[in-house]
């Protein structure tokens, strides 16, 4: 079992594996392991092999890594992207976004996608197009959403790293159901587009499922952007080695930011983190929540509520027909009739709290 990637490209640096056997190796394990997790939608073995064969992997951070994207939101021209829905099943897109360019311009190889819920809007991964992921820790449990088989792909040793992406916690809580790292970018400094630069209003943004810090520490470094065209920005991360002069101060919240109840199991993990923290010098302190969690939490369902129904309109005049409630699971049915009984005056309002908040 490899560590993680950065392992793999050391061991591919040093003429240990090429990156064929890394490929071949993860589509064995993703025919071994994928049946009883369902993590795994989408296999493009032909190409990938292809591509482990004649391309130059030589200095890039994550040369010759085979990767799996999601299937929602993460298009490459010639492959389908279902996004969890009927409607959109085995059509091949046209073109490749920029996310999925700027991990293959960082040298990872792209085996296949990784199973989601429709359009995402669920914490568990449970499409009635593909059918639910199972956590590898435990087959009777769902890997988490809306990046759950992008966790279970990952903590099964399917790959080392799968491309994910967070709205609302659809990174951070598969990520936390399987015992990954899960980090949510600040919103403007991972790449966006063409097929969307706004993607919830920048709250969903693309990343990845990692198994270790210097993986993610790495990934970052590799896909960071200060990207002219797009509506959000956000400064490169220049200092990946800080010196500090004095102890480092860490706040930490006790409470939900809606008040709701903690589970015993979170606060002993919260503990547990804090011990680790005082014990290799850092001062920590509690903290408050700085926004009012239920008013976020208001604001966001319904900017998600408008975004839904502008995606639906688009869906409809591609398909040339009104979309009805037996195209679509009954969730997303109503998520997408609530957006369209919003107003515009208070979509702005919610919009302007939005960026408050970011």
């Amino acid at each position: 079992m490899w560590k993680d990637a950065i392992e793999m490209r050391e061991a591919i640096r040093n003429q240990e594996v090429s990156p064929v056997e890394l490929v071949q190796e993860s589509l064995e394990k993703i025919q071994a392991f994928n049946p009883e997790l369902n993590a795994v939608v989408h296999i493009q073995a032909e190409r990938a092999l292809e591509e482990a064969k004649t391309r130059s992997f030589e200095g890039l951070p994550f040369g010759g890594v085979p990767l799996l994207l999601k299937d929602l939101g993460q298009n490459q021209a010639g492959e389908p992207s279902s996004c969890g829905s009927k409607l959109l099943k085995d059509i091949p897109m046209k073109r490749t976004d920029n996310f999925v360019k700027r991990l293959e311009e960082a040298g990872f190889i792209i085996v296949g996608r990784t199973n989601t819920p429709e359009f995402g809007f669920k914490n568990m991964t449970e499409a009635k197009l593909w059918g639910p992921v199972n956590n590898p820790y435990d087959l009777k449990r769902n890997a988490g959403g809306s990046s759950g088989g992008a966790a279970a792909a990952v903590a099964s040793g399917m790959v080392q790293i799968a491309a994910a992406s967070d709205g609302g916690g659809s990174i951070r809580i598969p990520a936390s159901f399987s015992g990954l790292l899960g980090l949510k970018p600040s919103r403007g400094r991972i790449p966006v587009g063409p097929g969307s630069y706004r993607g919830w209003q920048g709250a969903s943004v693309n990343f990845a499922m990692t198994k270790s810090v210097r993986d993610t520490r790495e990934l970052l470094r590799a896909l960071q952007v200060e990207q002219k065209d797009s509506p959000f920005l956000a400064p490169l991360i220049r200092e990946w080695e800080v010196r500090l002069e004095r102890p480092l101060r860490v706040g930490v919240i006790e409470k939900s930011p809606i008040e709701s109840v903690v589970a015993p199991e979170a606060k002993a993990a919260l503990r547990k983190a804090v011990h680790f923290l005082e014990e290799i010098g850092c001062e920590v302190e509690p903290i408050g929540w700085p926004v009012d969690g239920v008013e976020v939490m208001k604001n966001y369902y319904l900017m998600n509520s408008v975004e839904t129904a502008a995606m639906m309109q688009g869906l409809e005049a591609s398909l040339g027909r009104a979309l009805t409630k037996d195209d679509m699971e009954l969730m997303t049915w109503g998520i997408y009739q609530s957006g369209q009984q919003i107003l515009a005056k208070d979509y702005s309002v919610a919009l302007a709290k939005w960026d408050t908040y970011a």
